[in-house]
């Protein structure tokens, strides 16, 4: 039975190398990657897994199919939907289509592109495999955990990529390079001692330096790059001790996968996702491959989950979720508030609630500065709650959505609320 991973990742990748054996050899020692011939595969290809998952294979740069003087580099893979349609996507938003979709045996669909900012990417539809982990596993081993891009205009990147795919990559990081870096998507994995592996890749003829956004970058002999960082100590679901978050009615934890029965219940209500797609109903699928991976994703900047489950204090019914993520996975500047109720809790004051207690935690607690919401203009209810938590009015924009739906031509709002402004009315309320 053909299984598919999650839409809209990134989930695997090719070392393409001129020494095989040697790559094999440098990236097992350093990182623990276990590199072997796929029995079960008729080309005998070469593949290696991070702990008891395959994450990606290896291709000799020698071999005819490759042009001459091609220099060795990581290539990576984004699950799609339809490789054709978001081909033709990708096109009509300025990429350059290096080879079109093409049948890559019994391992899918598959094209490749350079990007706007001139990063090169394989669109895969994969048949057969799932591809990486939908959550990196929490056993110390060097498993991808998420992706990044740093290039001259990283919201030129983000945009392109949202509008490609049709949603926001979930596990990417866009992030502004110094002048006359060359464009290029990199992988960035955890690893519990940092200077063991440095040391490590020293002693085998490659190097680990220090770049922006929280990370190292190890680089082969051969001149493969990685991006390093240092796993926590803790799960980053919050501390055993800080589990949970309490309001007067509402207990709020992060999400994990035992809430997939309530959040396919709640995706399944048109009524609440009339601003969200336009009231469709939602497959267990999707809650699985794309609702999921998102909800538990871990954000080392701030040592959490994004998402958080509401139940009842009193009854402990599942209320729905709210959203306090970062923005940029390695700083927990600026976090974008959301919420998502059944009807039941609606008119109760649950979303000011709760929305109220994670504004506070963010800003006391997870070193945020600015708290920013979005919606549809038209969105009445979603902004009486932004207004009642504290968040005052930014901007009315207007943005490029693949599926319109009704009341999407009147556009989108932002709300934000600074760390400062808290603070002052927080003073104020002490006071009276």
């Amino acid at each position: 039975m053909t299984r598919h991973g999650p839409l809209n990742e990134f989930c695997w990748m090719d070392l393409k190398t001129r020494d095989p054996s040697g790559t094999a050899a440098f990236f097992s020692a350093v990182l623990g990657w276990e590199f072997a011939v796929d029995e079960t595969d008729w080309r005998r290809a070469v593949v290696f897994w991070a702990g008891d998952h395959r994450i990606g294979g290896v291709s000799d740069l020698a071999q005819p199919v490759y042009p001459p003087g091609l220099p060795a580099h990581v290539a990576y893979y984004l699950a799609v939907d339809d490789v054709d349609h978001r081909t033709a996507e990708a096109a009509e938003k300025g990429a350059q289509i290096l080879l079109p979709p093409f049948d890559a045996g019994d391992q899918g669909r598959i094209a490749t592109l350079i990007d706007p900012v001139g990063a090169a990417v394989s669109l895969w539809r994969p048949q057969g495999f799932a591809g990486w982990p939908v959550s990196p596993p929490d056993d110390g081993g060097a498993f991808p955990q998420h992706m990044v891009l740093a290039c001259a205009d990283p919201e030129r990147a983000r945009h392109f990529y949202t509008g490609t795919t049709g949603a926001p990559l979930t596990r990417a990081t866009f992030l502004e390079a110094a002048p006359g870096t060359t464009p290029q998507w990199e992988l960035a994995v955890a690893v519990g001692d940092p200077d063991r592996v440095a040391a490590r890749a020293r002693e085998l003829g490659g190097e680990l330096v220090t770049v922006t956004g929280g990370t190292s970058r190890l680089s082969s002999p051969e001149g493969l790059t990685l991006r390093i960082t240092t796993a926590p100590e803790v799960s980053p679901a919050f501390l055993e001790t800080d589990s949970f978050l309490e309001t007067d009615r509402l207990v709020l934890r992060p999400v994990t996968p035992a809430d997939a029965p309530d959040l396919l219940a709640l995706d399944n209500d048109p009524a609440v996702m009339r601003y969200i797609n336009g009231g469709w109903p939602t497959s267990a699928e999707d809650i699985r491959d794309r609702t999921l991976p998102r909800l538990l994703h871990d954000h080392a900047c701030t040592g959490t989950r994004g998402y958080w489950a509401a139940r009842h204090k009193g009854t402990g019914a599942f209320l729905g979720w709210f959203e306090l993520r970062p923005l940029d996975d390695h700083d927990p500047a600026v976090v974008e508030l959301g919420y998502r109720l059944n009807r039941a809790a609606w008119g109760r004051g649950y979303a000011t609630e709760g929305a109220r207690a994670l504004i506070g935690k963010g800003f006391t607690d997870l070193g945020v500065r600015r708290v920013t919401a979005n919606t549809m203009a038209v969105n009445t209810g979603s902004r009486r709650v932004m207004e009642k938590a504290g968040l005052t009015f930014l901007r009315a924009y207007v943005d490029d959505w693949p599926e319109a739906i009704e009341g999407s031509e009147h556009g989108e709002v932002e709300y934000e609320l600074t760390r400062e402004a808290w603070e002052a009315t927080e003073t104020e309320a002490r006071g009276r």
